[in-house]
């Protein structure tokens, strides 16, 4: 089960970010966290596959085409894998600035 709980501009995201949460969160994907957030917050994900790293990319393109620059930030170790397998440090931020 994948959580997100909205806390001022920053979003946490929690749980499992799998292809059957994916799944599950698809349909409401444009009004998952609310228009003004800025960050989402990534260190309380415990498993991410890569239909999850899609939707997280997903997720910052639906908020550019809104004009929002959303930032990934505080990946968790085990997405940390997946962006260092598949190069996507440009993508996620260490820690919030």
């Amino acid at each position: 089960m994948t959580e997100f709980t909205q806390q001022g501009n920053t979003c946490a995201v929690s749980g499992r970010l799998d292809q059957e949460a994916v799944r599950s969160l698809w349909s409401g994907r444009g009004s998952i966290f609310h228009p003004d957030t800025v960050f989402l917050q990534l260190s309380g994900i415990e498993y991410c596959d890569s239909a999850g790293v899609a939707f997280l990319l997903e997720l910052v393109s639906i908020a550019a085409s809104k004009g929002v620059s959303l930032k990934l930030v505080s990946p968790s170790e085990q997405l940390k894998k997946f962006i260092i397998l598949y190069d996507l440090n440009d993508f996620f931020v260490e820690e919030a600035k």
